[in-house]
């Protein structure tokens, strides 16, 4: 699972990618969970990130506050801050 985020709105600012294994809840590096603001999945398969409640339950989507993230991905996520991230989806 490979994802991409930028600091800015429309994939502009400080960029980084992040890679986490099949099936695998991982914890997001802390860029991407306080800088965030686009995201877009880069590797063959769409992801979902989780808020830190979401987190706590291993990636569970108990608090409905999940993003789905392919590869048009968001160009503006707003203040929603992400802590793990986990899929195929």
């Amino acid at each position: 699972l490979k994802i991409y985020g930028c600091s800015g709105k429309g994939f502009t600012g400080q960029c980084q990618s992040f890679s986490c294994g099949y099936q695998d809840c991982c914890l997001l590096p802390s860029f991407f969970q306080t800088r965030l603001v686009s995201v877009r999945a880069t590797g063959q398969y769409n992801v979902l990130l989780f808020t830190v409640e979401g987190c706590r339950l291993h990636c569970s989507d108990n608090d409905n506050k999940s993003r789905f993230v392919d590869a048009k991905g968001w160009n503006n996520i707003g203040t929603a801050e992400y802590s793990c991230v986990d899929g195929p989806f």
